[in-house]
């Protein structure tokens, strides 16, 4: 591995220093649990830095890089069950302080609806605890750590043009994989009700996001409307994603309390009291569904989109120019598809 290029050498171990510096930065206080914002940020740490080790996976030693990266992966699980939950809280919190949720027949939904999440997000904790206790005596930030220091040693006595041409070329490559796949997804959007394939579109709008943004220094800023244009498309997905896991969820914890309610009392009657509530909630949730994703198709038909998948096949073209490689057309190489699971195809 001695024999990569510099400039690429030097890519890799500065954006994957930041993202550990980042997710380092956060795990105390992710111990502690008293605010959300830390969970968040140390999640998005984590899937940068998994989205860092496969994209430069010939820098490390295979089976050493796969140890990193299972450690890294269940990291990334327990934080994004506990972020998931958090944000749920935060929602409920705010649609009690609504018309909504202020109505005498919500309220007594809402509210167990607001207990039973409260009491998960605690039961979670534990997990997230051991995960990092199981980091810590991995030694994995740590290590990677040191490879990267490694790395660094190796070629601070080379001349190092970090924005060579192959580093461009390696960089171009990486994006047009993550391009074909995110366009390959993008005929979900012709049904509005396609849940699964809008799950699968938003994982790939988050992989060419993280391509974007670490090869954007071979670009020197050139990519940065591109990366504001696929951070907005994923950000409506994640939205749109996020109320069709409400949906699910909603209808799952009315089928738990009406079977628990059936146990304690001998009947589902007192359930009824709650029924109002829950329903108003999930109601909710599928009208901003709908207002989200029509936000969506109207935004992907602006100048700016259009302007910004310019500028990428622009800045892909004059890679392939400057290499002198045939047509610009992406490398046979494979594309992990890193697909979350979805329980059920289409929104009701």
């Amino acid at each position: 591995m001695s024999d990569l290029d510099p400039g690429y050498q030097l890519l890799v171990c500065r954006y994957l220093r930041d993202r550990l510096d980042a997710l380092a930065g956060e795990l105390h206080a992710v111990r502690c649990n008293e605010d959300i914002e830390p969970v968040h940020q140390a999640r998005v740490a984590s899937r940068r830095i998994r989205a860092a080790l496969r994209m430069f996976a010939d820098c490390f030693e295979p089976e050493t890089l796969a140890g990193w990266e299972r450690q890294i992966k269940r990291l990334t699980k327990e934080l994004g069950a506990a972020r998931d939950k958090d944000i749920q809280i935060e929602f409920i919190r705010e649609f009690l302080c609504g018309p909504s949720g202020k109505d005498p027949r919500h309220r007594p939904g809402v509210e167990r609806l607001l207990l039973r999440l409260t009491q998960s997000r605690a039961a979670m904790q534990p997990g997230v605890l051991a995960v990092l206790d199981r980091l810590d005596r991995k030694r994995t930030l740590a290590q990677i750590y040191g490879r990267l220091e490694e790395m660094l040693f190796s070629i601070r006595s080379q001349e190092t043009d970090k924005y060579g041409p192959y580093v461009r070329e390696m960089a171009a490559a990486h994006i047009r994989d993550r391009r074909t796949e995110f366009s390959s997804c993008e005929p979900a959007l012709e049904d509005p009700a396609n849940a699964r394939g809008h799950h699968q579109l938003r994982i790939a709008a988050k992989k060419l996001r993280y391509a974007l943004e670490i090869c954007a220094p071979a670009y020197d800023g050139q990519l940065a409307p591109v990366i504001r244009m696929v951070r907005q498309v994923q950000s409506f997905l994640g939205d749109i994603h996020d109320c069709d896991v409400w949906t699910q969820d909603i209808d799952r914890f009315m089928d738990e309390e009406q079977r628990a309610t059936t146990e304690y009392y001998g009947q589902s009657r007192p359930f009824n009291r709650l029924r109002p509530g829950l329903l108003s909630v999930r109601e909710e949730r599928l009208n901003h569904r709908r207002l989200v994703f029509q936000q969506l198709i109207e935004y992907r038909k602006t100048p700016e989109v259009a302007d910004a998948w310019k500028t990428l096949d622009e800045a892909l073209q004059s890679t392939v120019a400057a290499s002198g490689a045939p047509g610009g057309q992406p490398q046979d190489r494979q594309i992990d598809g890193g697909q979350e699971p979805v329980a059920k195809n289409r929104v009701a």
